[in-house]
């Protein structure tokens, strides 16, 4: 009796630890996977970048989203530079809260500079002058731009 006992108190120990590992390691893309974004910015000093590989707009579609976040002063900076982000003045700052966001369409060679692949889609570009973050979604078709701006929407409306 005193056996089983500890056989299925090592039992419970394993998928504990087991559990606990699984939830702890962080997933990570490798870097060919990740986007000529990320990969311009994931060294950058005073801007921290994570790609998404499948972020999901609604229950159908996925799609790549660079997330890009000024850690300091120094690092909106370049991402103002880098983007064309126009600084706004503090009164207007002030109107603004944390689900204010800024989008626009762009090239990838206004922002990826270098690139070796031919250019055949724009990204759409999210700012949040309040977060001082820029996030870059990755569309491929007509579909994931549609469910973008509805996914911008409705976090707006929050």
């Amino acid at each position: 009796m005193k056996r089983s006992g500890y056989i299925v108190l090592m039992v419970c120990m394993v998928v504990v630890t087991v559990s606990a590992i699984v939830l702890r390691v962080p997933r990570t893309v490798p870097l060919e996977e990740c986007s000529e974004v990320y990969k311009r910015y994931y060294k950058v000093e005073g801007v921290r970048a994570t790609y998404v590989k499948n972020y999901p707009l609604n229950d159908t579609l996925t799609i790549g989203v660079t997330l890009l976040e000024a850690t300091d002063s120094s690092g909106w900076g370049v991402l103002q530079r880098d983007f064309g982000i126009t600084p706004l003045p503090p009164e207007v700052l002030a109107f603004l809260d944390s689900n204010s966001v800024d989008l626009w369409m762009a090239s990838k060679d206004d922002y990826c500079k270098g690139k070796d692949s031919v250019n055949l889609n724009n990204d759409i570009i999210a700012v949040s002058y309040y977060r001082q973050k820029v996030s870059v979604f990755s569309i491929e078709s007509e579909e994931q731009l549609d469910a973008i701006f509805e996914n911008q929407i409705k976090s707006t409306k929050k």
